[in-house]
């Protein structure tokens, strides 16, 4: 039996010991790099400071309005049937594609009779940061009808149109 127990002896620590388990590692203290040195992880934080950082004003606007012009077109042509109903769903929201939906089935836009609808005059009023409303005149004929909306811009799909009255 006293043969048994020798060979049943504790196994060693295979970890160094715990020293100084509450000072810190190092000896020196923690050095912060200089502005635009190099090192791990400096260019995915680059893209996400440019990515989060806020857009120039006047650059929203222009995009906003570019935006605004080509959507409020396209809304327009898809009223009076000269393009699907499918190509808005590209730049508005669920619920304006199924306005402008009830709007075709039941014949209901504005003045329709008196001929093709010509964007004549658009205007964008920024709200905040990501938002503006939008409003707009069109000609059917000798008469001038209104439009106005609301777009959004997100960082996933640009500038979206969110509402829509058509007048």
């Amino acid at each position: 039996m006293s043969d048994e127990r020798k060979a049943l002896s504790p196994a060693p620590h295979s970890e160094p010991p715990l020293r100084g388990f509450h000072k810190p590692r190092r000896s020196e203290p923690f050095r912060v790099r200089p502005r635009g040195a190099s090192g791990a992880g400096t260019g995915v934080q680059r893209v996400v400071r440019e990515s989060h950082a806020p857009v120039e004003t006047d650059e929203l606007i222009r995009s906003a309005r570019k935006f605004a012009e080509r959507s409020l077109r396209l809304t327009l042509e898809v009223l009076d049937q000269r393009r699907p109903i499918g190509q808005l769903a590209s730049i508005a929201e669920p619920a304006v594609v199924s306005a402008v939906r009830t709007l075709i089935v039941g014949d209901l836009a504005p003045g329709r009779t008196l001929g093709v609808a010509v964007l004549a005059r658009v205007a964008v009023t920024p709200v905040d940061a990501r938002t503006a409303e939008v409003f707009a005149g069109y000609d059917r004929g000798p008469r001038r009808f209104a439009l106005a909306g609301r777009i959004v811009h997100t960082r996933a799909a640009g500038w979206r149109l969110t509402a829509l009255r058509v007048r």
